[in-house]
C-alpha cells in the first residue's frame, strides 16, 4: 500500500512525556503574562480614574490632551516608537501648516483708469520702491 499524506492514520498525536512538559510550562508562562497584562490594565485603569477625578472634573479635556497623555505614559514604558508617533501627531495640531494662500491678479490697463487712478498708482509704486531703497 502507498503513502497517502491525506490520509486520518497521518492524524494521531505526537504527545510525549517531554513534549507534554513543554506544552504546560509554555501555558503557565502565557497564563502568568496574560495575568500581569490584566494587573496592568487595572492599575492604569485605576491612575484613569485618579486622573479624571482630580483633573478632568475641573477642567474640559480636549484630545490634544488625551494624546499629551498617551505620550507621556509611552516615555515612561521606554517605548519610544509609539511616544514619537504620538508626537507627530501632536506636532500636526500644535503648528499647522501654512495654508496656501490664493492668489488673484488683476491686469490693469491704463486706458482703463482714470487720470487720478493712475497718478495714485503711480505714487504708491514709487513710495514702495523709495522705502525698499533705504
Amino acid at each position: 500500500m502507498t503513502f497517502n499524506k491525506k490520509s486520518l492514520k497521518n492524524l494521531h498525536p505526537n504527545w510525549t512525556t517531554e513534549s507534554a512538559r513543554e506544552a504546560q510550562k509554555k501555558g503557565v508562562a502565557t497564563r502568568n503574562a496574560n495575568k500581569e497584562a490584566r494587573e496592568a490594565a487595572k492599575m492604569s485603569m485605576a491612575e484613569w480614574k485618579l486622573y479624571k477625578t482630580d483633573v478632568l472634573d475641573s477642567n474640559d479635556m480636549t484630545s490634544l490632551d488625551v494624546l499629551k497623555i498617551m505620550m507621556i505614559k509611552a516615555v515612561a514604558k521606554d517605548d519610544l516608537d509609539t511616544a514619537l508617533e504620538i508626537a507627530k501627531t501632536l506636532a500636526e495640531f500644535e503648528a499647522p501648516k501654512l495654508a496656501r494662500i490664493d492668489q488673484t491678479n488683476v491686469e490693469l490697463s491704463a486706458e482703463d483708469l482714470s487720470d487720478e487712478e493712475l497718478q495714485e498708482l503711480l505714487d504708491e509704486a514709487a513710495s514702495g520702491n523709495a522705502e525698499q531703497m533705504h
